[in-house]
């Protein structure tokens, strides 16, 4: 009897607290559609990046991507806000840039193999 009386008091108590946690639940998220998802091939084309650079940024988090097993999944929404969050580069050019030199070519005399006889002729490939 006691037991009963306790049971029915935690569930209408459960019942109260579901009701007012559903009455405070945030509206639902609109549904995911195609054109919200783009694959990891079609962030690389609208970046102008090559596909191998989309996953490293991805891997590293650069680029608001999800691993879906295999697939590099990314959203529109993210991808916008992480590329306008990004800081911006200005490069100020007042003179051109010097021009380049060529490199210094370090000149190193050749070793010079010495086959078994002493010689010091170059052996070939295939002795």
């Amino acid at each position: 009897m006691l037991f009963s009386a306790i049971y029915t008091k935690l569930c209408s108590f459960g019942c109260t607290i579901q009701r007012q946690m559903a009455s405070r639940a945030t509206p639902e998220r609109p549904r995911l559609t195609r054109e919200d998802v783009a694959a990891a091939r079609e962030v690389a084309e609208l970046l102008g990046l090559p596909l191998s650079t989309v996953f490293d940024f991805a891997r590293r988090g650069l680029l608001p991507g999800h691993k879906l097993g295999r697939r590099w999944i990314f959203l529109h929404d993210e991808l916008e806000a992480s590329l306008r969050r990004a800081p911006r580069t200005t490069v100020l050019r007042s003179e051109p840039p010097p021009p380049l030199l060529p490199a210094a070519r370090k000149t190193s005399p050749r070793r010079q193999r010495s086959n078994a006889s002493g010689d010091t002729a170059q052996s070939s490939l295939f002795d």
